[in-house]
């Protein structure tokens, strides 16, 4: 037969509360680590998509420019053509006075 002093089992439940407190404070910490794990893996998705979008996006403008950038060759070509044709057509009028 256990003979216990209401001392002893005064002290017992005061253990046993301050475990069950640490313990509601550990599940309290918890639960607020899931939150903030959850939080943060949404901006981490949220991050991904934004750095696949910003990467489709410099694609499209680099594609954009190489075109741009060819237009602009074939108009300099263009451009360079017509002076030495006004060129030519001026030396010939010149020679023709």
């Amino acid at each position: 037969r256990l003979n216990y002093r209401p001392a002893q089992v005064e002290a017992q439940l005061q253990v046993v509360q301050k475990l069950e407190e640490k313990e509601r404070g550990l599940q309290s910490a918890l639960g607020a680590v899931e939150k903030e794990l959850n939080l943060r893996s949404q901006a981490l998705e949220l991050h991904k998509r934004k750095a696949v979008e910003a990467a489709q996006l410099a694609e499209d403008l680099r594609a954009q420019a190489e075109h741009v950038q060819g237009r602009l060759r074939e108009l300099q070509v263009c451009a360079a053509e017509n002076r030495a044709a006004k060129d030519k057509e001026s030396l010939s009028l010149k020679r023709a006075q």
